[in-house]
């Protein structure tokens, strides 16, 4: 199984990623995590510049660097689901979707950039209020996270693509605690499902 966490900036998504995959161990599912982009790999090293202000592309080659620092982990995430019962993503190809359609680009087109990729069973959103997230990061913000009108625009992308793919979200500005429930909630009803 496949859960993607997901959300704008500050949303909380490595802390939930990190509660979910402690509570799936402590009941004994093999379990792995992944966070996207990644910034180890040659492709995430240009993303993070581009992200920091430190190079230049159009919006559709850094769409096309996020979805190919995907691909750059398909053999690690194959092996990882061979493994593991449940893989973890923080962010997975959801949020390209989103951040290429606030761009002004075609939704069709980005799916296309991930076509193949093993598919998420079971997406999260964590909601957050811009101003609640621009409270939770103070320094060291990239473009995006400087850009309070696009993170607008991003939370209520991915309200729109929630409802679209049947995403289910979770109101992040609760407590960390209560927001973690939430998603055992979520997952729980998932797993009576299958």
């Amino acid at each position: 199984m496949i859960i993607v966490i997901e959300g704008s900036d500050q949303a909380g998504k490595k802390t939930q990623t990190a509660l979910l995959a402690q509570a799936l161990k402590k009941s004994k599912i093999k379990t792995k995590t992944f966070s996207f982009p990644d910034y180890t790999t040659p492709l995430g090293k240009e993303i993070n510049r581009f992200l920091h202000g430190k190079r230049k592309f159009p919006s559709q080659v850094i769409h096309c660097l996020l979805a190919a620092n995907r691909w750059e982990k398909l053999d690690q995430i194959k092996s990882a689901q061979a493994q593991n019962s449940v893989l973890i993503m923080n962010r997975y190809y959801q949020s390209n979707l989103v951040y290429g359609v606030a761009n002004g680009m075609s939704l069709s087109w980005l799916e296309g950039l991930d076509e193949g990729l093993p598919k998420a069973d079971l997406v999260i959103v964590l909601d957050v209020s811009q101003k609640e997230s621009f409270s939770r990061k103070k320094a060291n913000r990239d473009k995006f996270e400087k850009n309070a009108q696009f993170l607008k625009t991003i939370s209520a992308t991915y309200r729109k693509l929630a409802k679209k793919y049947h995403w289910s979200i979770v109101n992040a500005s609760q407590s960390k605690d209560q927001v973690h429930a939430d998603i055992m909630k979520i997952l729980s009803k998932k797993l009576a499902k299958l």
